[in-house]
């Protein structure tokens, strides 16, 4: 019977998981706009949206200016973007504010932000 139990809760996950909504966002006229699969999207100091590539991240410097990664992205103590450097990679802070991520962190970089989905 446990085992019943167990595997129904994994099929329940999975399923959960498979029809997860992206992280959309509005445009500053109030239009949805969506990432690519695996992606984020955020609004720039203007209110126009930005997404990350395909399973990458993004997060805005101390300036506000936005920056995206091939994997997930923290804002550093210096206000500088760090993101993982594979795809769906993790990204956090240390308690000193260090960025900290799987695999490697690299510098967030505007080039690698792409236009979302309407």
């Amino acid at each position: 019977m446990a085992g019943r139990w167990l595997l129904a809760v994994a099929l329940l996950a999975a399923s959960s998981a498979a029809f997860a909504q992206p992280a959309c966002t509005k445009d500053r006229f109030g239009n949805p706009v969506c990432p690519p699969a695996g992606g984020q999207c955020t609004t720039d100091r203007y209110g126009d949206p930005v997404c990350s590539p395909a399973d990458g991240g993004v997060a805005a410097t101390r300036t506000g200016e936005i920056a995206c990664g091939r994997g997930a992205c923290v804002a550093d103590i210096r206000g500088e973007v760090m993101c993982s450097n594979v795809p769906r990679g993790a990204a956090t802070l240390d308690r000193y504010g260090n960025a900290v991520c799987s695999e490697g962190c690299e510098p967030g970089s505007a080039a690698l932000c792409v236009l979302p989905r309407r």
